[in-house]
């Protein structure tokens, strides 16, 4: 394919995402501590928008922290912000069509108290 084509496709991808994230209802959260845990998902997450979902979503949810691709296929996360909030977005992109989260596995770290945004890392 030429590369027009293919950014043409991963801009309407991207749109789709941004799209799915600004119709998610949200729950209603109560305050709560802040945490910060590692997330690695396993499954057909790569080459979705999994990232950017995560992006977008961690963004409206008021998380922050970090999101990128590892070289064995899966997705790995520094998500941090109140336990439901965090939990609500796992359990978000575990629920995705078009991708497939086979596991998720979860490590509670210390909270990075200077951290202001989320971003994805390459």
């Amino acid at each position: 394919m030429a590369v027009g084509v293919i950014d043409r496709l991963k801009q309407l991808r991207d749109s789709y995402v941004t799209r799915q994230v600004e119709r998610a209802r949200l729950p209603e959260f109560g305050p709560a501590p802040v945490i910060r845990q590692r997330v690695v998902f396993s499954g057909h997450v790569q080459g979705v928008g999994f990232r950017f979902e995560v992006l977008c979503l961690s963004e409206r949810l008021g998380l922050t922290g970090w999101v990128r691709n590892l070289s064995d296929g899966r997705v790995e996360a520094e998500l941090q912000g109140s336990r439901d909030r965090v939990a609500f977005l796992v359990e978000y992109m575990c629920s995705l069509k078009r991708a497939r989260v086979d596991q998720v596995e979860s490590t509670d770290l210390p909270v990075a108290a200077e951290e202001k945004d989320f971003t994805v890392k390459m």
